[in-house]
């Protein structure tokens, strides 16, 4: 006689599975928010001494020329100077700036995409082209950094063609400061930071945490779970071998893994240059998708609220990967 499974078995089953998600996901807002939270902290920091600093208005030249070109004030353009340093930091001041109603919603979706353009050549310096140089090669690695630096361009640039149409010129709402500040000064400055930072951080937490738990919940049921189910059905079309999959998996973890794990198929010749580069940047749009829900909307949710944080982050994700599915056709087509 066959063996039947009894109805009870099966509801054990799936309550096990529940559990085990719920506790991955669990462990992984736990590891999610180690990382994020500290950098979060530190740049609002940053951000409001910065904003109280008598030097606030030197932090504008850098990125002036942009902030000109975009039609934003100063208060974006210390913020475009900031993403060339530290993003958490350029988002802090740009939440701060945005809750004082020194900056418009557009102004402030306008600077996160413009935002892109120091964002990338941090990344690029960093981390892109010291690993792609090195896994890939000088010739690869180089093209490799050049279009994904094109990639970001193209979303910064969406944003200041945006800004041409929709916004005006407008002068700084910043006072000038007295460079000649004192010690006592200074003490004012970096304990009313601190104050603000304490404050605006358990604010951004409460939010930040409990959105990252949902995010994971959707990344392991949403994402993961089906591409890695149809991934071999989808390349075999496109002539990959099903060991390329090693290479999306790795960019759910890092862009670095990614290039990594390429390179290492580029040399045993499993990959050809157009191949490498294709696969690069569907490991990019994998991991940049997935990075919207793991980090992008808890983050934006968390610093600019609500419906606010949901628009930002669908417009700047949106547009990412747009970005990534015109450098695969570019690849299809010129290379």
């Amino acid at each position: 006689m066959r063996h039947m499974r009894s109805p009870n078995n099966n509801i054990n089953i799936s309550i096990y599975s529940i559990d085990m998600t719920l506790y991955t996901a669990l462990i992984a807002t736990v590891e999610i928010s180690q990382v994020m939270i500290p950098p979060i902290v530190i740049g609002f920091f940053l951000a409001n001494v910065i904003r109280r600093s008598p030097y606030f208005r030197y932090l504008t030249m850098p990125t002036a020329w942009l902030a000109a070109v975009s039609r934003l004030p100063a208060e974006c353009s210390v913020a475009l100077t900031l993403f060339l340093i530290n993003s958490w930091a350029a988002l802090a001041l740009l939440s701060e700036v945005h809750r004082k109603r020194q900056i418009t919603d557009c102004e402030l979706i306008v600077a996160v995409l413009v935002g892109f353009i120091p964002k990338g050549l941090n990344s690029m310096l960093i981390f892109s082209l010291p690993v792609a140089l090195s896994v890939l090669g000088p010739q690869i690695g180089g093209l490799y950094v050049c279009l994904d630096l094109l990639a970001n361009f193209f979303v910064a640039g969406i944003g200041i063609l945006a800004a041409r149409m929709m916004l005006a010129p407008r002068e700084s709402m910043t006072t000038k400061g007295d460079e000649t500040t004192s010690a006592g000064d200074w003490k004012v400055i970096l304990r009313e930071g601190l104050h603000e930072c304490i404050s605006s951080s358990i604010k951004i937490t409460r939010v930040l945490v409990p959105t990252i738990f949902l995010a994971q919940l959707a990344i392991e049921y949403v994402l993961v779970l089906p591409i890695v189910e149809r991934y071999n059905a989808a390349i075999e079309p496109l002539g990959f071998s099903s060991s390329s999959l090693i290479v999306l998996m790795a960019s759910v973890v890092s862009q670095s893994a990614a290039l990594v794990a390429s390179g290492t198929l580029l040399k045993e010749g499993s990959l050809n240059t157009v191949s490498c580069l294709i696969l690069l940047f569907m490991a990019r749009f994998l991991h940049l998708g997935i990075g919207c829900f793991r980090i992008g909307i808890p983050a934006n949710v968390s610093y600019f609220r609500g419906s606010l944080g949901l628009r930002v982050t669908a417009i700047e994700y949106s547009l990412v990967e747009v970005a990534n599915i015109l450098m695969i056709l570019m690849i299809f087509l010129f290379l």
